[in-house]
């Protein structure tokens, strides 16, 4: 958010607290008097500082023209001008202004001169900062014998287009070290005349009243709160700032009095001519920059919507403010443009970053007297150029916008509702489009549901089968690592393969090439049983499949009656890869496995075939 608050609303926390506990002594005074005199070419003598900036105005006025006498003002002025003139017995004579400059030129004071006797001096402001075209109106005075005052309230610093600094040329100069002027130390001013024939100024002994110290010492904090509750809500910035006005905390500007026996405050007197001897240095530009639109208010509106608070116009009347108008004895009628002016200006400061202002700028240029141009305004600029304020800003208006819409197509039903009932439209005719679409929303949000949970359904299921599925896979894995075995297959063969001595069925084994003959009726020998030698290690346990319960068995063991093995190499050990892929001890034979392989090698005799 960017706001009017005088250079204090560029303030930093350090700066604010520089001010509000700043201190001075009574040399600081005269140090500001000498600097001004040795600046502006004068003497120590001629020049004094005041509380206010129409105090100064007024005592330099005083000692150029006596009263009863007429002098030429801007007719776009400050009302503190006005009373700075009426005060020193004096009457103003208003000179329109060119729309470039905002101020007269020598045309327009050759005009305000005609038919005008008895003056005797000319005011010369530069308003905003902007300088005139000081030669031309340097003749026309010369002319007329007119005493040139120059007004530096809002141009100190500044050079005139022949070079000339401002306040160098006229016979006097005036300064304000107000709010918001040039030089800003809150409250100021001083005054400096450049001939050396006048007399030496009477110089202010009478300090400043506790509680004008005490507002100037504290408006840049206030300043700074006001623009922390115009970040919480506008509403709340307003109200606070017009608390502070009711209570006196802070002055309205224009407010004030001509007091010619108060001097300034010695650390005042400390903050001005801290600025002042930074002026060379930094180099001076108009203090704010104007636009003359087509509506007023409809831009104010929408740069407080985009978060710049610039109400506070220089000049929204041609002598403002508007509550001290009619004490200015302004005739509209006399000054056409300025009365124009007046109703199309908008100022912006130049205080801050110009990317800063980029969309004010945007938003004044399509509302241009001169050079509108419509689309200038709805042209969007980029996500990454925008400020926080800007982004903010936006994000405000478009609710503002989608409110207000929502707004007007509430008010259309009921006025549609309305309006067939009064045709006398039966009830069930009354019923509006709306309510139809609501409905048929309605269905189509519950079809989507429905849609929806049938949709979880299966997917549930489906999700659950694979769960299972792949459970048994992982617990068929498991039973893999634990007995070392690298597929079912071999675990079927192990199985098969491994002496159940309590097995009573006979069974061939293709492998091995081995068949066992039926049992003889009535044997007549028995051949002794071949015992295997003793395992030194007893082998894994196997797993055990669940079978049925079979019937009982005869009590008498069948017997092997011949093996005819095939011709295969002898096998010490069997290698079986682990089904994890690392290394593993080879596994142990069985007793019958052994049994084979001792056969093969032919250690031991072939069992007779019966």
């Amino acid at each position: 958010m960017k706001y009017f608050l005088g250079l204090s609303s560029q303030y930093s926390l350090s700066d604010i607290l520089r001010h509000t506990f700043a201190f001075g002594d009574e040399y600081q005074l005269p140090e500001l008097r000498a600097f001004l005199a040795a600046h502006y070419g004068a003497t120590f003598d001629h020049v004094a500082v005041y509380s206010n900036g129409r105090t100064a105005l007024n005592v330099a006025i005083r000692g150029v023209a006596p009263r009863g006498s007429k002098i030429v003002v801007t007719s776009l002025t400050c009302y503190a001008v006005i009373q700075a003139v009426k005060s020193a017995g004096c009457v103003p004579i208003f000179a329109d202004v060119n729309k470039d400059t905002l101020h007269y030129g020598a045309k327009e004071l050759k005009k305000a001169l005609e038919g005008e006797t008895n003056v005797k001096a000319i005011i010369i402001q530069n308003n905003l900062g902007i300088p005139v075209n000081i030669e031309e109106i340097e003749t026309v005075a010369k002319l007329n014998k007119l005493a040139i005052i120059e007004d530096l309230a809002h141009c100190a610093g500044v050079k005139y287009p022949d070079g000339r600094e401002v306040g160098t040329v006229g016979r006097v100069a005036a300064l304000s070290f107000g709010k918001g002027k040039s030089i800003d130390a809150v409250t100021g001013g001083a005054v400096v005349f450049t001939n050396p024939l006048d007399p030496p100024v009477k110089q202010p002994t009478v300090a400043p009243k506790h509680s004008e110290n005490f507002r100037a010492r504290f408006y840049p904090l206030f300043s700074l709160i006001i623009r922390r509750l115009y970040y919480v809500h506008p509403k709340v910035g307003k109200a606070f700032t017009a608390f502070l006005l009711k209570t006196k905390q802070i002055k309205r500007s224009a407010d004030g009095a001509v007091d010619p026996k108060t001097r300034l405050s010695f650390w005042q007197c400390k903050m001005a001519l801290r600025q002042l001897r930074a002026m060379p240095h930094r180099g001076r530009k108009p203090l704010r920059d104007f636009y003359l639109v087509s509506d007023r208010d409809e831009v104010l509106a929408g740069l407080e919507r985009k978060g710049y608070y610039f109400s506070d116009i220089w000049y929204d009347m041609p002598v403002a403010p508007k509550r001290y108008f009619r004490k200015a004895d302004f005739h509209p009628d006399q000054c056409p443009v300025a009365t124009e002016i007046a109703e199309q200006i908008v100022n912006l400061p130049t205080w801050y970053d110009p990317a800063e202002l980029r969309s004010a700028k945007r938003l004044i240029m399509a509302h241009l007297v001169e050079n509108p141009d419509k689309d200038a305004e709805n042209a969007e600029v980029p996500e990454d150029e925008m400020t926080e304020d800007e982004k903010r800003a936006k994000i405000k208006a478009e609710k503002a916008e989608r409110t207000k819409q929502l707004k007007a197509d509430k008010k259309a039903k009921k006025d549609k509702a309305k309006k067939l009932k009064a045709d006398g439209a039966p009830d069930e005719e009354i019923e509006t489009e709306e309510k139809e679409k609501a409905k048929d929303r309605a269905k189509k949000k519950l079809a989507t549901i429905l849609e929806n949970a049938s949709k979880k359904v299966v997917e549930t299921a489906d999700e659950k089968k694979k769960r299972i599925e792949k459970e048994k896979k992982e617990k068929l894995k498991r039973k893999r690592e634990k007995a070392n075995l690298s597929s079912l297959e071999d675990t079927s063969d192990i199985l098969s393969a491994t002496d159940d001595r309590e097995q009573e069925e006979t069974e061939i084994d293709e492998d091995a090439d081995i068949f066992v003959a039926e049992e003889p009726e009535e044997p007549k020998e028995k051949p002794a049983p071949v015992k295997a030698p003793e395992p030194t290690r007893t082998p894994a346990k196997k797993p055990e499949p669940t079978k049925k319960p079979e019937p009982a068995r005869k009590s008498e063991p069948t017997y092997r009656k011949a093996f005819v093995p095939k011709a295969e190499p002898a096998i010490t050990v069997i290698n079986r890869p682990s089904p994890s892929g690392m290394r593993v001890a080879p596994r142990k034979l069985s007793d019958r496995e052994k049994l084979k392989q001792e056969l093969e090698a032919g250690k031991k005799e072939k069992p007779s075939v019966l």
